[in-house]
């Protein structure tokens, strides 16, 4: 994958300081980094789909209780009904 950032001046020199100071090119430090965060934090790709889960369930849950629905015969409703006004 490829991605173009847009940094600051002052950013960039700071990166590009640190990644000299590494002895790597400022795309070789960018992804050291970026792979050191994502190795450090595996929680964070296991808890987001639970969370998400946990999420539509509720909303659904809300949807049986209060009785919402976008189906069709709802939708032909409220279509009718704007041609009231």
């Amino acid at each position: 994958m490829t991605v173009t950032l847009n940094l600051n001046p002052e950013v960039e020199a700071g990166l590009l300081a640190q990644a000299q100071a590494s002895g790597m090119s400022l795309e070789a430090y960018l992804l050291s980094v970026i792979e050191e965060v994502v190795h450090a934090n595996p929680e964070a790709s296991r808890t987001l789909k639970p969370a998400r889960e946990e999420a539509v369930r509720r909303m659904l849950e809300f949807g049986d209780k209060h009785h919402l629905s976008l189906g069709e015969p709802v939708t032909r409703q409220f279509l009718h009904e704007g041609h009231r006004f």
